[in-house]
Formats: C-alpha cells, sequence, structure tokens
C-alpha cells in the first residue's frame, strides 16, 4: 500500500470512511475519480474480494477510471488482467459495451461502463455513481444499480452539481439531515487548495504561492466560462435550474427608456416597401458613435432579428430592432442590403437556413463587414458569456420593452452529461430567443474592428 501521505487530506478522509453507503458532493479537477479507482482495487483484489460496478456519465469516463484501476494494480503489486471492451447485455437495438479488468487471485472483476441502466440489471457487487447529477436518466439508473447492493455490498455516489432539480441533489439534502443513512463528504476547490492541491499538481515541494492560487483558480473560472458556473461546478453551490441565465435585475440595470420599441413586421404586409420607408437612415446615429448589427435568422417558426448597435465611448445603444415574422428571404435580403453598409462590422448567423443569407451579405459586402457564425454549442457560449459580461458592466442600453425583456429570460444555461457548457433558448409562439442572440451577435460585432483591423474573437 502506498504512503497515505501520498493523498491529500480531503482523498484520505474519503478512504478512512469505511460507511457502506458514501456520498460526496465535490469540485471538479480534485482527483475524486482517481482515489476512488484506489479504493475500488482494494475492495476487489484484497481478501475474498468483490466485484466492482462503476458507472459515469459517458465512455470517455469509463475509460478513464479503469486506466486509473489498472494503474493502481500495478503500484500495488495485484495481479491483474485487461479484459478490453466486453458485451454487458443488449437494449434492443445495439449492444451494451464496458471495460473491465480482472483480478485472477480473487477472480473478481471491476467493471466500468456508461450511463445506460440496463447495463446494471442482474448485477451484484459494490456500485460506484461517477458524476451522477450528469446522468441523462438518473432515476432509472438508481432503480437498476440499487438493488446490487441489498446483500451488504458497498455504494459510492459522487458528482459535481448540475442544478437543484437533480437526484443527485436530492440526495445530498437528505443526507444533510440528521439520522441519515449516508456519509456526507463536500469538497470545495478551495477546499482541495488549501489541502495541497495546487502543489500536488505543479510538483512543488514547496507552499503554493497566491499567484500561482490565483492562477489556478483563474484556470478553474476559465474552464466555467462564466461565474455562476464556477460557483456550481467548483465551490459545490448548485444553481437553481429555472434561473433564466440574464436576471430580470441584470436586464433592468441596462433597460432605458430613450432606446426604441421594436419594428414588427409580418409576413406579406411589407410588401415592396423598402426599409428606409420604415426608418430612416438619419434615426440611426443619435451621438455620432459607430453602428454594429447582429442578425438571427428564421423563417417560419422563428423570426429573423436584426439589431443595430451605436457605440458611444464604451456603452453600446441599441438604435433599432427589426422583427421579421415569416418574412420572406429575397425581403430580408433588402434590410441587410440597407443596414450593413452603415456598420463598421455586422455579425450573421449562419446555421441552418441563415446559410445563403449570410453567403450572399459576405459576398456583396466582404469579409472585413460581414462575418458569418454557426450556432454550435462553442459558439453559443462565447456569445451568451460575452454579452453577459456587457450587462454586468451595464454597458448596454437596451428597449424597456416587455416582450424583449421576455426573450432574454429564455436563455437557460444546462449542463450535458459529458460536463459540456450548453446556452439554450426556450421556444414559445413569440420565438426561441431570437432577440437575445440578434443583441448578443451585435455586441460582438462591436469587439472586432479594433484600429481598423478585424480580429477573431
Amino acid at each position: 500500500m502506498p504512503r497515505q501521505s501520498y493523498f491529500l487530506p480531503y482523498q484520505e478522509d474519503w478512504l478512512r470512511d469505511t460507511s457502506r453507503l458514501k456520498i460526496a458532493e465535490k469540485s471538479r479537477r480534485i482527483g475524486w475519480t482517481y482515489v476512488q479507482a484506489y479504493e475500488d482495487v482494494r475492495d476487489a483484489a484484497v481478501g475474498k474480494g468483490m466485484d466492482v460496478w462503476f458507472t459515469s456519465a459517458d465512455m470517455t469516463a469509463a475509460r478513464e477510471y479503469i486506466k486509473y484501476v489498472e494503474q493502481w494494480a500495478k503500484l500495488l503489486n495485484h495481479a491483474a488482467k485487461s479484459l478490453g471492451e466486453i458485451v454487458l447485455a443488449y437494449d434492443g437495438e445495439r449492444e451494451i459495451t464496458a471495460y473491465a479488468v480482472e483480478f485472477p487471485g480473487t477472480t473478481k472483476r471491476i467493471t466500468a461502463l456508461s450511463s445506460n441502466p440496463k447495463g446494471f440489471r442482474s448485477k451484484g457487487g459494490k456500485v460506484v455513481i461517477d458524476e451522477y447529477a450528469f446522468h441523462e436518466q438518473p432515476d432509472e439508473m438508481w432503480r437498476a444499480a440499487s438493488p446490487s447492493v441489498l446483500w451488504g455490498y458497498p455504494i459510492r455516489v459522487f458528482s459535481s452539481h448540475n442544478g437543484k432539480g437533480t437526484r443527485f441533489y436530492q440526495m445530498v439534502e437528505e443526507a444533510k439531515k440528521p439520522g441519515s443513512k449516508w456519509s456526507l463528504h463536500t469538497t470545495t476547490i478551495k477546499d482541495a487548495i488549501e489541502d495541497g492541491l495546487v502543489e500536488r499538481i505543479k510538483g512543488l515541494e514547496r507552499p503554493a504561492t497566491p499567484q500561482e492560487v490565483e492562477e489556478f483558480l483563474e484556470e478553474c473560472r476559465d474552464i466555467a466560462g462564466d461565474e455562476e458556473t464556477f460557483q456550481q461546478e467548483f465551490m459545490v453551490n448548485p444553481m437553481d435550474g429555472s434561473t433564466a441565465y440574464i436576471s430580470y435585475n441584470l436586464y433592468e440595470a441596462n433597460a432605458h427608456a430613450e432606446v426604441p420599441e421594436p419594428l414588427i413586421l409580418r409576413g406579406e404586409a411589407i410588401h415592396e416597401t423598402p426599409p428606409n420607408q420604415y426608418i430612416p437612415q438619419l434615426d440611426f446615429k443619435r451621438a455620432g458613435g459607430k453602428l454594429y448589427l447582429g442578425v438571427d435568422i428564421g423563417r417560419k417558426k422563428d423570426l429573423t432579428v436584426l439589431w443595430l448597435w451605436e457605440k458611444v465611448g464604451e456603452v453600446l445603444w441599441t438604435r433599432a430592432i427589426v422583427e421579421l415574422h415569416q418574412v420572406k428571404f429575397r425581403y430580408q435580403f433588402r434590410w441587410l442590403q440597407y443596414l450593413v453598409p452603415l456598420c463598421e462590422h455586422t455579425e450573421i448567423d449562419e446555421t441552418g437556413l441563415g446559410a445563403q443569407l449570410a453567403e450572399n451579405a459576405q459576398e456583396d459586402f466582404g469579409e472585413d463587414r460581414v462575418t458569418k457564425v454557426t450556432f454550435s454549442a462553442e459558439e453559443k457560449k462565447n456569445l451568451a458569456v460575452g454579452f453577459k459580461n456587457t450587462l454586468e458592466d451595464v454597458q448596454a442600453r437596451l428597449p424597456v420593452t416587455e416582450v424583449v425583456k421576455a426573450d432574454f429570460r429564455k436563455i437557460r444555461r444546462v449542463t450535458s452529461p459529458s460536463g459540456n457548457v450548453l446556452f439554450q433558448g426556450e421556444r414559445d409562439a413569440d420565438g426561441h430567443a431570437d432577440r437575445f442572440w440578434a443583441a448578443a451577435l451585435g455586441a460582438r460585432a462591436s469587439k472586432r474592428r479594433i484600429f481598423g483591423h478585424i480580429i477573431t474573437l
């Protein structure tokens, strides 16, 4: 057995706890799966041993865990045979596979699989559920896994948080109550840092300096993307999943009575009327600043929104919001022909239906004026986080219009089973957060032109 001091204090606490039912709410990046693999090798390979069934949100995590198992087996001099990827069951359409390591001395196995509950049916032994808050079917997983421990085997559940609506959050709250059957461990990223995490990661033989600690925390914040995600996934502070990403108070802090109401145009009502008869060009520039445009494209289900900003100093003023509801693309392009030449830069959604309009706009007006944007998960994250930062700095002026406020509040930040942060807009009869995305595109466009050069963000 390695020296116990090899582990950090919070890891030692977990290993010393011999409770049959253990649960941990913990930060990301603190080596929890690593220390769990040590415990599992010890349980499977020593004495009579026991089978261990490990599940995480996806197969990538399962492979990483098995790698740790193999490393610990070698380090502890336990004979171990890798079985590679094996078939556990069938779900009716495809095979359910897992990775397995067998210990000849005890004939026991450690098996790691993804979050498919059917893989746990009719299995007995120790159960380890990793990142439980991010499993796609948490209730079904619990129903499938919990009978495995009825014969007195231990169970381990640990995860960072993914809102207050998860089964994991409910189990943690239950564990906090007096007389709970669960033994609860809580470790934030700062707890881990106090226990020596930065020194361990950097291989330091001295205490980390305040600057080194702050740099590590800043790296964690960069991974999180925004402060709320950092609080949830690193500081063990679960957020209410029903909370809008852009709060009412944050919107109100940027609302201004002088911002115009949106111009709403529907279907064939616009006919052949040119855009300049709806909004005269002279109405745009109020303070002599430069104009920037964001365009979110829709056609039938979603609306097209053109959001025109004027940058005055460091503040973005909304000068026009044009909503095109079920308007033909040839009429939509007339609005681009009118507004894009007035602007320093424009960002246009080219996802799906927007591809042709964005391509035509870039060909007609040039790459130095138009950037095409594909709404990937990473792109949406960058847009949402960047625009929220602008609002938190109170550097935007938004309309007091209720429909726009409601549109901004449709944005929700969710975390996928693989741990990726996603930004999604709730859909209703009045759009799909189209106004928010147009505003965010235009706000980012205002940062692309610096001293006459186009920069990539």
